[in-house]
């Protein structure tokens, strides 16, 4: 099975920016190593969205994954929100979400999409709780939770978005922008 890594953000779109550190820079050096690690087992071939500083559209990640049947597709986050105390991984699979009615509910460069089809949707809530398992066994704060990006909307695999952490928090934006975290 194909692993799509889908680093965000990228070129002109920062992403969270806090004290000098860009979520678009962290988000593509988690990829990078994380398509070194798993590009060891020869079965298992991976696919950057983006391996550079580049911008690449929401429709052109959906459209390029969709053409890789048999995939799963896992998008690269960090976090940002008000305060300082929040920590650990969130990984979203499609769905209604119920914490961030906040959150500006549309991308305004890029046509509304359908939710995936049902089974889809199994599959990549399924897939969340794994990566969700996966991080907790190896001593990661990790929270499986639902939401409707327009990358979860995929009706080609399953998709999940990685929260890596949140910038925010000045402990865990000093290990998310350290090498050695990120190899662990």
């Amino acid at each position: 099975t194909p692993i799509i890594l889908d680093p965000g953000h990228g070129g002109e779109d920062l992403g969270a920016v806090i004290k000098g550190l860009r979520e678009k820079d962290i988000a593509l050096a988690f990829a990078r190593k994380l398509k070194l690690r798993l590009s060891r087992n020869a079965d298992l071939p991976v696919v950057l969205t983006r391996d550079n500083d580049t911008y690449v559209t929401l429709d052109e990640r959906m459209v390029d994954s969709v053409d890789r049947s048999g995939a799963i597709f896992v998008s690269l986050h960090l976090n940002m929100v008000k305060g300082k105390k929040s920590a650990g991984a969130i990984v979203y699979s499609y769905g209604p979400e119920k914490l961030r009615a906040w959150r500006k509910r549309s991308h305004p460069s890029v046509p509304p999409m359908p939710a995936p089809p049902r089974g889809q949707s199994g599959e990549s809530e399924r897939l969340a709780r794994a990566f969700t398992r996966a991080l907790r066994a190896d001593g990661f704060r990790a929270e499986p939770a639902k939401s409707d990006y327009y990358v979860l909307k995929n009706p080609a695999q399953p998709s999940v978005l990685i929260e890596l952490g949140y910038m925010n928090n000045p402990e865990e934006a000093s290990k998310l922008s350290d090498p050695a975290y990120q190899d662990k």
